[in-house]
């Protein structure tokens, strides 16, 4: 990632520090799109105690990458849950590339979940990065749409 940190303290445990991201999150923000825009700059984004976090949230699949086709999905749920907490929808894919530390498939794991992420301008509109605890998803688009369920009180 350009701005948010996320380093491996040890095996498992890491330190996260968004605020290089945030700190520069209001100069480029104009140039995002508005899905973009909108899910980048929520107040509870980067809050780790908040419910709209996407620290710690689990990919439920990751699909490939060649099945694209201009259009990409990605759905989350908390560890130890099954039931999506957030999708989000890229359209106007120009590319995604999955990664996995070791250079393996990326496994799907109540462990593998979002260290961090990061939005940024991009040519194509945005790109997406996420840091998984094992591997990175980035994704190239023109646009994405964040959908949270709706949270129970």
């Amino acid at each position: 990632m350009k701005y948010a940190v996320v380093e491996e303290q040890g095996p498992g445990t890491f330190w996260h520090d968004p605020s290089p991201y945030i700190a520069k999150l209001s100069e480029f923000l104009p140039a995002l799109p508005p899905g973009a825009q909108a899910f980048a700059s929520h107040p509870e984004h980067y809050d780790f105690s908040a419910p709209r976090c996407t620290k710690d949230l689990r990919p439920q699949a990751l699909p490939s990458a060649a099945d694209s086709l201009g259009q990409y999905e990605l759905r989350f749920a908390w560890s130890g849950c099954d039931s999506d907490v957030l999708t989000i929808r890229y359209r106007g894919v120009s590319s995604v590339h999955i990664t996995s530390d070791d250079g393996g498939p990326v496994e799907l794991s109540d462990y593998n979940t979002v260290r961090l992420d990061e939005v940024l301008p991009h040519e194509a509109g945005c790109s997406h990065e996420l840091r998984l605890t094992t591997g990175t998803v980035r994704i190239e688009c023109a646009d994405l749409t964040a959908i949270w369920a709706p949270i129970s009180s």
